[in-house]
């Protein structure tokens, strides 16, 4: 029955019921027992009456004994241990201290030893509840406030234009701490002053002047100094903003249009942080930050002020705050700044402010380095390209003006040689003229490879596939260079398949890839010759023209970039064989413009094999494929 019994009420009811049952089971027995003694002895009706008073007292006094034994045991005993649980609870901290004291934690007292143990459990009940309510206050702003976070480092992330950067930062951490101000100021290495400033307010918002170098959101002010020079960790010497300066900037003013003129008047010409911007309690905080490398804090702004009379405190009294707190921004081990948070009455900071403003601060100091990061990579993106297009103009000035006087010496000599011109050669001086004119017409095709190659490398080089029979091209390019070959006592030799299809190519653009790949073969062929071989790949519709030579093979290591401009196998062979190193490259971005792919295999001392590959035309591709 025991087990069974779980409330209170119930243990109290069902332990007087018992009681009440054996008392009255003991009374009936024993009043049958005296009546029928008594009425054996002929008592009188008056004794009688009053034996049975007597055993009515006699038998209550243990069952009032029994109750109180069993309501103790049952009642009081439990209400007693639940109380010293709860009391015990209650002392613990439950929960981080609050900002202000909490009017609910003092509204009720303590469960006091003169109260019966109901009423002093009722109080402690209500304590306890008050106090569970505020640990659900305290996790619900945890939790916003860490959601704040992380809308915060999305927001952070999205962005790498540094002035919305800045304005993010102080806008969002001021919503997160609830406070009323927050300036964020950046310094560069061994800098007095800052290059960057961003303030957030939460007062109602004012007309202000704002200079070409602001930006403003709402109720957010961000300025930077475009002469500055910064220098980080993690960036060189750069300027703060990379941003083309105008030659006459002007001051951009939100006023009505008859005082814009005279306001525009008056500005210096170079525009700079406004004086206004930079606040000596700033300053002072940041500094203050910076050189302790930690969250520095005045919880109560007035009682600082009067036990230690120090100047930020009265700045900050003078400008309205009751507690200041600062968070340096650490970049690498050094630190690139501070953020100042003020609050109108005081502020007692948490753990949990700590965390918040710590990570808050990790979280910036990162963008801030990518920001200026993306700046840098900008900046040097912008100086590259201005650099190429100089490189680009210079190559085709000079190939222009290079071209005429060499068709010109070629020209003469040519004629001199075939005695279009008065007079007659002797043979040493015939022989002279014709390498004047070998040399002439090298430096033609090396003018014509440099544009060639600075057409490439500015995506202007035109090619046009279109269905071609490739035979012809083959024959033509062996025909051409079999005087070369043959001068050189090698053999260049063409195996051709029974049936060759067409391909996608452009005629002039492919004549110019074989003349490159042969020429460059039979340069480098001291003895033997060289072969050019053509090969159906079917699985793949595609068409393998490979220039098979005998000569001095390329190393592995200068196989990675034998086809890089201006790069040969080594130094030893560029003396000994002479040339630019444009061919091979000038041969690969040709074919890869034609949707071919390049090919190279080598042995030192075994010979090479370049080959590519071109597409069939469509009319010459395997039935099923597209």
């Amino acid at each position: 029955m025991r087990a069974m019994v779980r409330s209170l009420g119930a243990k109290l009811i069902l332990a007087a019921g018992l009681i009440c049952l054996l008392c009255l089971c003991l009374f009936l027995a024993l009043s049958w027992f005296l009546l029928s003694y008594f009425s054996a002895h002929h008592t009188p009706f008056p004794h009688i009456w009053l034996a049975i008073v007597a055993l009515l007292l006699f038998i209550s006094a243990p069952g009032f004994l029994l109750f109180s034994v069993m309501v103790r045991r049952f009642i009081s005993l439990p209400l007693a241990k639940l109380l010293s649980q709860v009391d015990q609870g209650l002392r613990l901290p439950l929960s981080l201290p609050p900002r202000t004291p909490s009017p609910a934690s003092n509204a009720l007292p303590l469960p006091m030893a003169s109260g019966d143990e109901l009423t002093a459990l009722s109080l402690a009940f209500q304590q306890l509840n008050s106090t569970l309510a505020q640990q659900d206050a305290e996790s619900r702003l945890l939790t916003r406030q860490l959601s704040d976070l992380l809308s915060m480092s999305d927001a952070l992330i999205s962005t790498l234009n540094l002035e919305h950067l800045l304005a993010e930062i102080v806008s969002r951490l001021g919503v997160i701490m609830q406070v009323r101000q927050v300036s964020l100021l950046l310094y560069g290495r061994d800098q007095p002053a800052p290059w960057a400033v961003a303030l957030w307010s939460n007062d109602p918002p004012r007309t202000e002047l704002l200079t070409g170098e602001t930006y403003r959101q709402g109720q957010v002010r961000v300025y930077t100094d475009p002469r500055a020079d910064i220098t980080l960790a993690a960036t060189t010497k750069m300027a703060a903003l990379p941003r083309p300066t105008p030659p006459a900037p002007r001051r951009r003013v939100i006023r009505p249009p008859r005082l814009q003129a005279a306001v525009a008047r008056v500005e210096p010409p170079h525009p700079r942080i406004p004086q206004e911007a930079l606040r000596e309690l700033d300053m002072l905080l940041a500094r203050m930050a910076m050189q302790k490398q930690k969250i520095a804090y005045g919880e109560d702004v007035r009682a600082i002020y009067q036990e230690r009379q120090e100047r930020w405190a009265r700045l900050a009294l003078e400008a309205g705050y009751g507690a200041v707190i600062a968070t340096p921004l650490l970049l690498q081990d050094e630190t690139i700044g501070a953020i100042m948070l003020y609050s109108e009455r005081p502020y007692q900071l948490t753990q949990r402010d700590t965390f918040l403003l710590s990570t808050a601060a990790i979280q910036a100091a990162m963008a801030i380095q990518d920001a200026l990061l993306f700046a840098e990579v900008k900046e040097k993106n912008v100086a590259l390209e201005r650099a190429n297009q100089l490189k680009s103009q210079f190559l085709a000035t000079v190939t222009h003006e290079l071209r005429a006087p060499l068709h010109s010496i070629i020209s003469y000599g040519s004629l001199l040689v075939d005695g279009f011109v008065e007079g007659t050669l002797t043979p040493e001086q015939e022989e002279h003229i014709r390498f004047m004119i070998r040399r002439a017409e090298d430096l033609s095709h090396l003018v014509d490879d440099m544009l060639d190659l600075s057409k490439i490398e500015a995506d202007r080089l035109e090619v046009r596939p279109e269905p071609l029979a490739i035979e012809g091209c083959l024959r033509e390019v062996v025909d051409q260079l079999k005087p070369l070959a043959f001068a050189r006592d090698l053999t260049l030799q063409l195996e051709l398949p029974e049936e060759l299809p067409r391909v996608l190519a452009d005629s002039y653009r492919l004549r110019q890839v074989l003349v490159n790949m042969v020429s460059n073969a039979i340069k480098f062929t001291e003895r033997g010759g060289i072969t050019i071989r053509c090969s159906l790949l079917e699985r793949y519709d595609m068409l393998r023209i490979a220039v098979h030579d005998s000569g001095i093979g390329i190393s592995p290591a200068a196989l990675e970039y034998i086809f890089e401009a201006f790069r040969q196998a080594d130094s030893n062979t560029a003396r000994k064989f002479g040339g630019t190193g444009l061919g091979l490259t000038i041969a690969r971005k040709l074919v890869e413009l034609q949707g071919g792919e390049v090919f190279v295999e080598s042995m030192p001392g075994r010979g090479s094999i370049f080959s590519f590959v071109l597409p069939l035309a469509a009319s010459a591709k395997s039935p099923g494929r597209s």
